[in-house]
Formats: structure tokens, C-alpha cells, sequence
């Protein structure tokens, strides 16, 4: 945790210096690696056991699936965020996120007990997301892409390829 510790310190030390105003100062990670030897949820819970000393004001949990259990072991389906959050929930708030598309899953994913959650892929698909969602037009939420929505959803040409060719990425339907 050498390296991570001494880049939130000197990120907390130029806030300390030249914020004018309150600046939010948080960590994302990714909780597991599918590679061994990599990142193991066991090294993540320590990890973040540490981060939430650090006097962050947030950690933010960085998984494609928020309901995803292990990718090393398939008997163990529990939710990375909602393990963090079992762990560090009390000390510092938990962001969670990963394939969150319908306001029913936001809702299901709330009721874990993680108290942030983020979309980003979702608001991609559906820039309105919470537009619509305020508005009582959760049937008008879209939650898939078309090979033809890149034009009227503005999304880069680099970006767009990556959509089109990362297999699972991104809900595309023909």
C-alpha cells in the first residue's frame, strides 16, 4: 500500500494548499483480478480497511457487474461492493457500480446497504437517465444501443468502435 498511501497524501497535501472551497478527495479501485497472481479480494479488504483511515471521503468500487461475485471463485457470488462495504461502511461511505441499468436494479442495489451508487455505462446509453427517472418516464429509459445511435447520442468515433467490438461491454442489439 506504499505507493497508493504516499499518492492520496500528496493529493490531500495540494488540496490543503490551494483548494479555496471544500474538495471532495476519493479512491476507485478495482476490488479483484481474474489473473494469478493479482489482486484478491482478500488483498482488497485490506486495502481498503487502510484507505478508510486515510480520511478519504469516499471509496469507490469499480466492477463491471455490482451484483458479480469472485472472479476466481464461483462458489463465492457476494457482491465486492457490498463486501467493502461490510468491512469499511461504517468509516467511509462506499460507492458501488457495474451494469445498474433499470431503475429497479438501482433500487435492488441500494437495499444491499451500499449507500453510493454510481451508473456510467448506463448514462452512455441513456444520457436522460435521471431525467426520465424524476420525470415518472422509466419506460422511456433506454437501456440498450443500436448499431445506429451513434449519431444521436454524440458518442466518439474511438469510443463507438470500443462499444461495437468489446463483446458484453455494452448492451448492443442489432
Amino acid at each position: 500500500m506504499t505507493f497508493p498511501l504516499a499518492v492520496i497524501d500528496a493529493v490531500k497535501a495540494t488540496v490543503k494548499t490551494h483548494a479555496s472551497r471544500p474538495f471532495i478527495v476519493g479512491y476507485r479501485f478495482s476490488p479483484e483480478e481474474v489473473e494469478n497472481p493479482g489482486i484478491s479480494i482478500e488483498d482488497s479488504l485490506l486495502f481498503a480497511d487502510g484507505l478508510a483511515k486515510q480520511g478519504l471521503d469516499y471509496l469507490h468500487v469499480s466492477s463491471n457487474q455490482f451484483w458479480g461475485g469472485s472472479l476466481r471463485d464461483a462458489s463465492d457470488r457476494t457482491s465486492r461492493a457490498v463486501r467493502i462495504q461490510e468491512v469499511v461502511g461504517q468509516r467511509i461511505p462506499v460507492v458501488g457500480v457495474g451494469s445498474l441499468h433499470t431503475p429497479d436494479e438501482v433500487l435492488n442495489a441500494f437495499n444491499s446497504g451500499v449507500p453510493l451508487l454510481a451508473l456510467g455505462r448506463e448514462l452512455v446509453v441513456e444520457p436522460q437517465w435521471v431525467s426520465k427517472l424524476q420525470a415518472d418516464e422509466i419506460s422511456q429509459i433506454r437501456t440498450t444501443l443500436r448499431e445506429t445511435d451513434q449519431e444521436a447520442l454524440e458518442i466518439p468515433d474511438g469510443l463507438w468502435q470500443m462499444i461495437l467490438h468489446i463483446p458484453g461491454w455494452f448492451p448492443v442489439v442489432k
